[in-house]
């Protein structure tokens, strides 16, 4: 299952995500699908986390302060990873 953390913004807007539940032995498979998304997005590795996930946006400025930006890109993001995540399960 994918949770949403927070973000960070040091290079952008990072939106910062984990999976606890997919295997570790998933995360090449898991990248490599993510390559197909819109905006960057890859996965850190985090030896306590089993896949964390940055999303790195760039926003303007007036994107940046909006929060309606923001969710909508989470939504989107959650949406995709969940498909990504069914792919390879059905794909097992």
């Amino acid at each position: 299952m994918l949770e949403y953390l927070g973000c960070q913004g040091e290079k952008g807007l990072d939106l910062c995500f984990v999976d606890n539940t997919s295997p570790r032995e998933w995360k090449s498979r898991i990248e490599s699908k993510l390559s197909t998304y819109d905006e960057y997005v890859f996965i850190d590795d985090m030896k306590k986390l089993n896949l964390f996930i940055i999303l790195r946006l760039k926003p303007s400025k007036e994107e940046y302060d909006d929060i309606g930006y923001m969710r909508s890109h989470i939504s989107e993001f959650m949406n995709f990873y969940y498909k990504v995540v069914n792919e390879i399960k059905e794909s097992e």
